[in-house]
């Protein structure tokens, strides 16, 4: 019999740490309800990492748009329904380092991002084959106990681009623009800032890649 979210979130630890994608243990508790295999994320229940695909909003969701402290946002990037977390497209301090470490479609990384602002550690999977050439990778961010079993370190990286769904806007995406937008799953549930470079529709959405990120 499954259980109830207040059965789940009895048995969480009430940290409201984050380290699991969602803002607070209710908030996991509520998604795992539904999707019992979502408590792996939860690194103080000593189960092992998920790369379970998220899912998105709903519809209607009741958006306050504003972050943690307030601040005003244009819109909200979701992750891709099929992508284990959200998407960043990075390159290492030193591009090198990446066909130094042999870096494969699969591997589990993690570093801290640069010139953005964040103190936040990633950790994420690589969803495509490494570009050798220029030192790209793109990954996925996940829950910090993949990297725990078996992650290994690339240091401090650049962002180069967010990808995503939106679906949820206070205005028409325009292509050259920069926007204040709130990635779905961060940790700190700090507004962003980006110029939006790409829109195209799709099914359940907008596919949006943002460049120049900040945290503003």
């Amino acid at each position: 019999m499954a259980e109830s979210v207040q059965e789940i979130l009895a048995r969480l630890p009430g940290k409201d740490c984050g380290q699991c994608g969602f803002r607070t243990c209710a908030g996991l508790a509520e998604f795992a309800a539904a999707h019992p295999d979502a408590l792996k994320r939860c690194i103080y229940l000593g189960q092992p990492a998920t790369m379970a695909p998220v899912t998105l909003l709903p519809a209607d969701a009741d958006i306050t748009w504003k972050d943690m402290l307030g601040r005003e946002y244009d819109f909200v990037l979701e992750p891709f329904p099929e992508d284990p977390g959200p998407r960043e497209i990075i390159v290492p301090l030193n591009p090198l380092n990446v066909e130094r470490l042999a870096v494969r479609k699969g591997d589990v990384l993690y570093g801290r991002p640069v010139m953005t602002g964040c103190p936040v550690t990633h950790v994420g999977v690589v969803v495509e084959e490494p570009d050798y050439l220029n030192g790209v990778i793109v990954w996925c961010i996940v829950g910090l106990m993949a990297a725990r079993e078996r992650g290994r370190e690339i240091g401090h990286y650049h962002i180069i681009a967010y990808e995503g769904i939106v679906r949820h806007a206070r205005q028409e995406l325009q292509i050259g623009r920069r926007y204040f937008f709130l990635p779905r799953l961060c940790m700190m549930q700090s507004r962003h800032s980006g110029l939006v470079n790409a829109v195209a529709k799709r099914e359940n959405g907008m596919r949006v890649r943002v460049e120049g990120i900040w945290i503003a």
